[in-house]
């Protein structure tokens, strides 16, 4: 094994796995030196009970997986948030130890009358409000990578990854702008100070590493993890990068957004099976190395290389178990 092989044990806070791939996760577990996983919203986004998927995973990865369950906006009637503030907690008392929100808030979902809810609507301070009276963290994607919001060509960056998934492209005027979305979910953070949001994928702005800075420093209840974004991540210079991870070493999880047996992301499963280590390697590599021009993990996302940014030991243990351990009841 070469000397930066990945020794410790880590929590990867930010994976989608369907229940009847959980033998599989545990697998991947064991080779990868994954101690928990934090999974989130598979069982509702798809429609499977909660009970019996939450039993499913317990059969076979024990106490080792925390699950984020996420609201039903089917139901946008008047009253909506009180019942998914209800609803979320039922499932923290039957096992649930989180609430994920996808980045459809603010893009797609609507209300009965067909208006859309913005990430800050009122209506769901109840919600938001729940999760910081029962003490479990709020993982929130909002908005998306800046280029999926910019005019839809051969320029574009993700033109790639777009091409792929064309309704991933909120370029058009039906849709509020990356910029504004992301205001709309600092309101709610800052409205709800009480409870734990963790910001998908860097806060959802790893192209830029200023204002994700400012947004840790000015909100004491906001963290991030760095699932899916080391493509992001590692284009900033190496020491630009580290020097964010050391000032805020205690606000990052480490995540990875694996995702097994969610049909859309069936490119990820079989790559991660094809490269059991090599998934989870480049991870390691990134954040323990100081190794240049790295092939990221997510090549549809860009044909570029990352640069290492070789994190010491008591940084690293924080940010690849100690934060997850101390946000996420259960790990």
């Amino acid at each position: 094994m070469t000397e930066w092989w990945h020794n410790r044990s880590a929590i990867d806070a930010h994976v989608h796995v369907h229940p009847d791939m959980a033998a599989e996760l545990l697998d991947i577990m064991e080779t990868n030196c994954l101690s928990s996983v934090v999974n989130a919203g598979i069982l509702e986004i798809l429609g499977l009970p909660f009970e019996e998927g939450m039993r499913a995973f317990r059969n076979v990865l024990g106490e080792r997986m925390a699950y984020f369950t996420t609201p039903d906006f089917g139901d946008t009637i008047p009253g909506f948030g009180e019942r998914m503030a209800e609803e979320l907690e039922r499932k923290v008392e039957a096992g649930a130890r989180g609430l994920k929100i996808f980045k459809e808030l603010g893009l797609r979902h609507k209300d009965a009358s067909g208006n859309l809810i913005p990430v800050s609507d009122p209506r769901l301070d109840p919600l938001w409000a729940k999760a910081g009276e029962l003490d479990v963290p709020v993982l929130i994607h909002t908005a998306d990578p800046v280029a999926f919001f910019q005019p839809l060509n051969e320029a574009n960056e993700r033109w790639e990854e777009l091409q792929r998934h064309p309704d991933w492209h909120f370029g058009g005027p039906e849709f509020f702008d990356h910029d504004t979305l992301l205001a709309q979910r600092n309101c709610i953070i800052e409205r709800h100070p009480e409870t734990v949001f963790i910001g998908a994928h860097l806060g959802n702005y790893p192209e830029d590493l200023a204002y994700v800075d400012v947004c840790l420093d000015h909100y004491p209840n906001f963290y991030v993890d760095t699932s899916a974004r080391i493509s992001e991540i590692g284009r900033h210079p190496a020491e630009q990068v580290r020097a964010f991870f050391l000032k805020h070493q205690e606000r990052v999880l480490f995540g990875t957004d694996l995702v097994l047996g969610w049909g859309v992301f069936e490119d990820c499963r079989n790559r991660v099976f094809s490269e059991k280590l090599g998934f989870y390697d480049v991870h390691w590599r990134f954040f323990e190395t100081n190794e240049r021009q790295i092939d990221h993990p997510f090549p549809i996302q860009g044909r570029w290389k990352v640069s290492g940014i070789g994190l010491p030991d008591d940084v690293l243990g924080k940010l690849y178990f100690r934060n997850a351990q101390r946000l996420i009841p259960g790990l």
